[in-house]
């Protein structure tokens, strides 16, 4: 495939409207694969938000995987959406995620997203989602404890805990990124991978401290006011680090997970 025949997206400034259908894959679905501290907020019935906290330290980015060539890397900045041309399924989407955290474990049904306050969030209406399941957990089990006794949060099921999501949208889509400064017709690509994670590696509790940027983002019960700590099950450190991963880079598996709301 000739690159240029692709899309440029180096530098995260350029736009690709018009695909030559020769370059088209054949396929009705297009996956995309979510990592690090990144919200799945389900709380609308029409679409799913993935809301990026204000992190510091933290970067936002998109690799396309093109069916040959050479992967495009962008940095994602401001707000997206996922434009749908033909539903993927006429019925709701399969949402199978087991292991995903989410903050009602805690706080129960009641909490609110307050997600729209984040600095960037990427909408996808549910009628371009054809399931949604998670890819790979932690290589430990998880559990909870509150930050202001240390107890453990007897709500939480204690689990290998979802490290990617699986997300499988209708190729027919085209995702608009950087308030619409960036277009990707998803028939062009055989995956994408977005990541939000450390810039940079200061220890292997990472998970634990990073966890905390979720909170902002959730209106909690006035007495259900307290936050909460993971742990590694049968200790107090995060889980044990991992060299290599499904996104090609020598990360430990330990500093960002994502969390759900509700």
């Amino acid at each position: 495939m000739n690159r240029r025949d692709f899309l440029s997206v180096m530098g995260g400034v350029a736009v690709m409207s018009k695909v030559n259908p020769a370059f088209a894959l054949d396929r009705d679905t297009t996956p995309l694969y979510v990592k690090g501290l990144v919200i799945l907020d389900m709380e609308d019935s029409k679409a799913l938000r993935l809301a990026f906290p204000k992190a510091p330290g933290h970067k936002a980015t998109l690799a396309i995987v093109p069916e040959t060539g050479s992967n495009r890397t962008m940095t994602i900045k401001g707000h997206g959406s996922l434009e749908a041309r033909n539903p993927a399924s006429p019925e709701d989407p399969r949402i199978f995620v087991p292991e995903l955290v989410r903050m009602k474990e805690f706080y129960g049904t009641s909490i609110r997203s307050r997600v729209n306050e984040a600095p960037s969030i990427i909408t996808i209406p549910y009628n371009a989602i054809r399931s949604v399941t998670t890819s790979e957990v932690s290589s430990d089990r998880i559990t909870f404890v509150r930050a202001d006794n240390g107890k453990e949060v007897e709500s939480f099921r204690p689990r290998r805990v979802a490290e990617t999501i699986k997300i499988e949208l209708s190729s027919s889509g085209i995702l608009k990124l950087d308030n619409n400064k960036v277009s990707i017709p998803l028939e062009t690509a055989r995956e994408l991978r977005l990541e939000y994670a450390p810039e940079t590696m200061t220890g292997f509790d990472g998970y634990r401290d990073h966890f905390q940027h979720f909170f902002s983002y959730v209106e909690r019960p006035a007495a259900m006011d307290f936050d909460v700590v993971p742990q590694k099950v049968g200790g107090n450190s995060a889980p044990t680090p991992k060299v290599g991963h499904h996104f090609a880079m020598v990360w430990p598996d330990a500093f960002c997970y994502p969390a759900g709301i509700p």
